[in-house]
């Protein structure tokens, strides 16, 4: 492979798979504390892209003004969406496949919400309006405003959501819904209180992930439907519990997507048409040869599972 398309595909891996790693980190910590694998995951990211969109369009081009606008959004859909149809059904001690089958209802509905509205107001396949500047440049390596803002800020919010996990009185209750619901009610631990919390922390992660994702695409209503695989293929591989396996695993994922599609469409001829192809393959290797992913062969304290 050239050592230009080489540093280019590893630039954007760190990249993609930094959006990949905030997004998941959502389905992870939904999956280990609510036990829900909820598809509707997608929207919240296309939510919170939406409003950095129509933040940005009014005017405010400040990245920092931008992202806590999505995260606000993405934050508040995920709730309303917990309190309007997870919460009731859950009160009704409904099976877990009919708790799935309603994340795509609810998903559903609110993309078609963000259909109706992009519609009526003329927002599709529009751009964040942040101005894409080059940032470092040596040789083959060209670094841009996106990079900086990306990888950054994903980390950093990895850092903070592991701190909130290990270091703080909700973290504990999280995790302590996590490894026993029935027990945590017995000493005391305010159940609702601590899942409507949750809910804020995933959507308002997956916001901030579409508010990054549109600075490097188009915004559109099907913008996060077209991550989630990827993004459940990178959970999955964190064994749906670990946080430290599931930001390996969005790695994985990126490299595999990026790096090694180029790899195999250089020296093999293999159409890039296949990419979709690669989450999928993903999921199916890990469950049927581990399971667990990665969660017992990198175990930390931030870790949900058990």
């Amino acid at each position: 492979m050239p050592p230009a398309l080489l540093t280019t595909s590893l630039v954007n891996t760190i990249q993609i798979g930094s959006l990949y790693a905030l997004m998941a980190l959502g389905i992870t910590l939904t999956f280990s504390v609510m036990k829900l694998p909820n598809f509707a995951h997608a929207e919240y990211v296309t939510a919170g892209a939406y409003a950095a969109l129509i933040v940005s369009l009014s005017g405010v081009l400040n990245p920092l003004v931008i992202m806590i606008a999505a995260f606000a959004v993405g934050a508040l859909t995920a709730l309303i969406s917990h309190l309007a149809v997870f919460k009731p059904l859950e009160g009704r001690d409904v099976s877990f496949y009919t708790l799935i089958l309603s994340s795509f209802a609810i998903g559903l509905i609110i993309r078609y919400i963000l259909f109706t509205m992009a519609d009526y107001f003329n927002l599709f396949d529009l751009r964040i309006a942040i101005p894409l500047q080059i940032l470092f440049r040596e040789g083959y390596l060209i670094l841009s405003n996106l990079f900086a803002w990306v990888v950054p800020t994903s980390i950093v919010l990895v850092i903070i959501l592991t701190l909130l996990l290990n270091r703080s009185p909700l973290g504990r209750e999280m995790r302590a819904l996590a490894d026993n619901i029935i027990l945590a009610r017995v000493i005391g631990i305010r159940v609702e209180r601590v899942k409507n919390y949750t809910w804020l922390l995933v959507g308002g992660l997956a916001g901030v992930a579409g508010a990054l994702w549109g600075l490097q695409t188009a915004v559109h209503p099907l913008m996060g439907w077209g991550a989630i695989i990827s993004v459940f293929a990178a959970a999955i591989l964190g064994g749906l519990s670990s946080f430290s396996g599931t930001v390996m695993g969005a790695y994985v994922v990126a490299f595999s997507e990026n790096t090694v599609m180029l790899f195999l469409n250089v020296n093999y001829g293999l159409d890039l048409a296949f990419k979709p192809a690669i989450p999928f393959i993903i999921i199916i290797a890990v469950l049927l040869l581990r399971p667990q992913g990665f969660t017992n062969l990198i175990k930390r304290a931030g870790d949900l599972g058990r």
